[in-house]
C-alpha cells in the first residue's frame, strides 16, 4: 500500500468516526458511559428524576464496574453509583429488548447485592439497592414513562421490603414533565435539542470540544482497525476448519470451490453448520 492510498484510507475512517460521534446519543451506550464517566452532576441529575428525589446527592459514579462471580458468571455494570444514604445503583442502557430481560435485572439486582454486604456487616445493613433500565423502547408497550418491579407477598397483597428495587424507564416516553425531558436528552443526537442543562454541558463538551472529538475519533478508528484484524483473523480460523472437514470426507472439488467461490463457501458452512 503507497502512502498516497494509507492517507486516503486514514482520512475515510477519520470520516467515518466523525459521522458515528455526529450521530451519537446518550441511548448509546459507549457514548453514554463516556459522557457519565466520574461526571457526578449528570449522574445525580438522571438518578433526581427517575427516583423523583429532587435533594438526592450522588456521592461515587464508577463506570463499567465489574463484580465478578466465583462460581459462574459475573456483571460489567454500565454505571455504578452510590448515594449519600448508601443506596446502589446499577444503570444500564439497552437499546435491544432481549438485553433488558427480567432475569438479566434478577442477576444484576443479587450481584450488586453480594457487592454491597461488607465483611462483618449483619444482613440488616444491606443497602437499598436499584438496577435501573433505561430500554430504547417500551418494552412493557403500556405508554408509562417508568415500572416499577418489587416483591410483595402476595396473600397479603403488602410489600415485602427486602431493599431490592428494579426499575425499566420507558426511553420512547415523550411526556413534556421531567422524565420525558430526560429521556428527549436521552434520544438527542443534536445538542441544541437537549433540554436538562447537566447532560446538555455534559454532550456539548463531548461533541464540540476538539480535543474530546479528536480523542473519540482516535478510539473508533483503532476500534474498527481491530474490528477487521480479528474478523480477519476469525474468517481464516472458520475457512481452515471447513477444508478440513471436506478433506476428511475427500470432497476435493468442494475444497477448491470454498477457497474460489465466495457464494459456494457460504453454503458449505451453512452445510457443516459453521458460524
Amino acid at each position: 500500500m503507497n502512502e498516497q492510498t494509507l492517507s486516503d484510507l486514514q482520512k475515510r475512517r477519520h470520516t467515518r468516526a466523525l459521522q458515528i460521534i455526529k450521530r451519537w446519543r446518550l441511548m448509546d451506550d459507549d457514548f453514554m458511559k463516556r459522557c457519565l464517566k466520574n461526571n457526578i452532576p449528570a449522574v445525580e441529575c438522571i438518578l433526581r428524576i427517575i427516583m423523583e428525589q429532587p435533594d438526592l446527592h450522588v456521592l461515587s459514579v464508577t463506570i463499567e464496574d465489574t463484580i465478578p462471580s466465583l462460581l459462574g458468571h459475573g456483571i460489567r455494570m454500565d454505571v455504578h453509583a452510590v448515594d449519600s444514604a448508601g443506596t446502589e445503583y446499577d444503570i444500564e442502557v439497552q437499546r435491544s429488548d432481549k438485553g433488558a430481560g427480567a432475569r438479566r435485572a434478577r442477576f444484576n439486582s443479587s450481584l450488586l447485592d453480594l457487592n454491597s454486604l461488607k465483611k462483618g456487616n449483619t444482613y440488616d445493613q444491606l443497602p437499598e439497592s436499584y438496577v435501573i433500565f433505561i430500554t430504547e423502547n417500551d418494552i412493557f408497550k403500556a405508554g408509562l414513562a417508568r415500572y416499577h418491579i418489587n416483591r410483595i407477598i402476595e396473600e397479603l397483597s403488602r410489600p415485602f421490603n427486602d431493599g431490592e428495587h428494579i426499575i425499566y424507564v420507558n426511553g420512547d416516553y415523550r411526556g413534556s414533565d421531567d422524565i420525558g425531558k430526560l429521556m428527549n436528552d436521552f434520544r438527542s443526537s443534536k445538542v441544541d435539542d437537549m433540554i436538562l442543562e447537566p447532560l446538555k454541558e455534559t454532550v456539548n463538551r463531548y461533541k464540540n470540544n476538539p480535543r474530546e472529538v479528536a480523542a473519540m475519533c482516535a478510539d473508533l478508528e483503532k476500534w474498527s482497525m481491530d474490528e477487521r484484524s480479528e474478523g480477519r483473523a476469525e474468517g481464516a480460523e472458520l475457512l481452515a476448519r471447513l477444508l478440513k472437514l471436506l478433506q476428511a470426507e475427500g470432497r476435493a472439488d468442494d475444497v477448491r470451490l470454498a477457497l474460489e467461490d465466495k457464494e459456494a463457501r457460504e453454503k458449505l458452512y451453512k452445510e457443516y453448520h459453521l458460524e
